[in-house]
């Protein structure tokens, strides 16, 4: 039992060494010469900027197998002396995007291409080009759309990708070699297109994108209401106002086509709708191949044909984003093409704050990737350590770490038991009783006393690495048939101020029943979510209940506690009235709950 608890495990004989990292690998310097360096987040001497900052706009439709027509924006470089676009064949990095291949969000004076995560406009005078494509029904597209921006997995829009990459490849500034980028829905996009394996696709950047989409979108079993398409104050709908801002293409100059395609979007179905199960079938789709919508919308429903694609993946997530950081572990564990994945410390697609923060800029590692993958360039970056992650509350110069797998190879998981308002490494310390509370469906884990219940442990003795995911065994009761359960893992320091990092899982009571997963999901609980697998509770009677956390890395300072704050309303809860009271058995015999976190040594 490692000594970084209170002074109570004085006879303890070895302490937990919290900083882990590889610095042969992380200094790491791929160099022929002096000039050239190739590692994370530094990259010179082998590509340059030979073309100028700016670069020529040109818009136009294609069309499918089907006849639709696809709005696409390309990005050309141009030369610095002449000003003449370069005519040379270059590889070609696009997006597939359901929100707006032209603008970002609602500004016109933001282009896609510069201000989107990834922001690939930065890749153009180094000898790319760059597109980015309006889904089909959205925006300037036409067609019809289901799903708004999951829709490239209904009905004809599955093969659009594919259509559109090799579209791509054929063009005379073309050299065949293509890519793409993007993040959240664009990085789900991407997955998408690899399900279909176009064979000029060589290279993808995902980030934050879905593997399991039910575990993404109803983590837990807890189901939020994703309806959509319902007015806001202005009285127009979510299509409505998506094809306001639509920009049509260079040759429609009176916007007549463009109207043509918003006539389209009429029908349009913006979600599949309320789906609480994981084998449920959506009644809004028209699509009948696509209602099992959990099923059709999950690139892990597609693993076979994604690894016989040979598409290599750069995946990419960030650790201060929610349920969004789910995908590219559990991708990047069961995915056989050549891969990387990079985790860092900001918000949900925030690579600028990962920047501002560590000087780590995610467009570098682009470069690196797609000059490898698409114009072969030998700069090491497939030599490297495939992991590279942040970690929090480390010295600037070890902030980031390199590892051969994920999770890490010297990971060791603990068992922290509940007692008394503590968590203990011993469960012979672990007080026979219950913890009892009134739901409280506004209960904020940080800040709230009341409807929370609190588990800590003591002052650490020295620094504690926790990287990987956590989870979570819990013995409840409820005074009603069913519950939601939110296990959140904060960090105290000794002034009592709070820091949390989205380390947190949940799981809704009835849909408890464990399953064998149908892919690698690490070794963590796995629940069915079937309709046919719902479990009540039972008034008052002690039920087991395990789920995963959703991962971190972190060091806990010496002298701060860890802190397991419960609660029992999160997004997509219903109130109850009465609001049932819950109870967490915590005893060292029949009811044995516990907290696991996987610490580096």
């Amino acid at each position: 039992m490692p000594q970084f608890l209170s002074n109570k495990f004085y006879g303890l004989s070895f302490l937990l060494i919290s900083v882990v990292f590889f610095s042969c690998q992380n200094n790491k310097t791929t160099s022929t010469s002096d000039s050239r360096e190739s590692r994370p987040g530094v990259y010179s001497g082998y590509s340059e900027k030979i073309y100028a900052e700016d670069y020529q706009i040109n818009s136009q439709y294609i069309k499918m197998r089907d006849g639709n027509k696809i709005a696409i924006d390309i990005y050309r470089p141009i030369d610095k002396s002449s000003g003449e676009v370069i005519e040379k064949q270059l590889p070609v990095l696009w997006m597939h995007t359901p929100y707006n291949r032209r603008y970002n969000g609602e500004n016109t004076d933001a282009l896609t291409v510069e201000n989107y995560a990834g922001k690939a406009a930065n890749l153009v005078p180094y000898g790319y080009v760059v597109a980015t494509a309006d889904f089909r029904g959205l925006y300037a597209s036409y067609g019809h759309n289901e799903g708004y921006n999951r829709g490239e997995w209904v009905g004809a829009a599955q093969n659009d990708a594919y259509d559109i990459t090799e579209w791509l490849a054929q063009q005379p500034w073309s050299n065949g070699k293509i890519g793409m980028w993007g993040c959240s829905a664009t990085g789900g996009s991407q997955m998408q297109a690899a399900s279909t394996a176009p064979p000029s696709l060589k290279a993808i950047f995902p980030m934050s994108f879905e593997f399991d989409a039910y575990s993404f979108r109803v983590p837990g079993g807890i189901s939020g209401s994703r309806a959509g398409g319902l007015e806001d104050t202005t009285g127009m709908t979510a299509q409505e106002k998506r094809d306001r801002w639509a920009a049509p293409v260079e040759k429609d100059k009176d916007s007549t086509a463009l109207k043509k395609a918003v006539a389209e979007h009429s029908n349009n179905i913006e979600s599949a709708g309320y789906i609480p199960y994981r084998d449920a079938f959506s009644t809004k789709l028209e699509d009948e191949n696509s209602r099992q919508w959990w099923v059709k919308s999950s690139p892990s429903t597609y693993l076979e044909k994604i690894n016989n694609s040979g598409i290599a993946m750069y995946m990419a997530a960030n650790w201060n984003e929610g349920f969004t950081k789910h995908g590219p572990f559990f991708a990047y564990n069961n995915i056989k093409t050549p891969r990387k994945l990079i985790l860092g410390p900001g918000a949900h697609c925030d690579w600028d704050a990962v920047e501002e923060l560590t000087n780590l800029d995610i467009t570098v590692e682009e470069l690196r990737f797609f000059d490898y993958w698409l114009k072969g360039i030998d700069n090491g970056i497939m030599e490297e350590p495939p992991v590279y992650y942040f970690t929090y509350n480390t010295d600037e110069d070890k902030q980031w770490k390199s590892a051969t797998n994920w999770p890490l190879p010297n990971e060791k998981r603990f068992k922290f038991y509940l007692g008394e308002g503590s968590l203990s490494l011993t469960k012979e310390d672990v007080n026979t009783g219950t913890d009892k509370t009134i739901v409280n469906y506004d209960a904020n884990p940080a800040t709230d006393s009341i409807g929370v219940i609190i588990y800590e442990t003591a002052p650490l003795e020295s620094d504690m690495q926790v990287t990987g995911h956590p989870s979570i065994n819990l013995w409840v009761s409820s005074s009603d048939n069913d519950g939601d359960f939110i296990a959140t893992i904060q960090d105290v320091s000794p002034e009592g101020e709070v820091s949390s990092y989205n380390i947190q899982g949940q799981l809704r009571a009835s849909t408890r029943k464990l399953t064998k997963p149908p892919y690698n999901n690490l070794g963590l609980p796995f629940h069915s979510s079937s309709r046919h697998d719902i479990m009540p509770l039972n008034a008052e009677e002690p039920t087991q209940l395990e789920f995963p956390i959703l991962p971190t890395s972190v060091i806990f300072k010496k002298g701060h506690k860890i802190r397991l704050a419960i609660s029992f309303s999160t997004r997509g809860t219903e109130a109850k009235n009465p609001a049932p009271e819950v109870t967490i058995h915590r005893d060292n015999d029949e009811h044995v709950s516990y907290l696991t976190l996987p610490i580096i040594e």
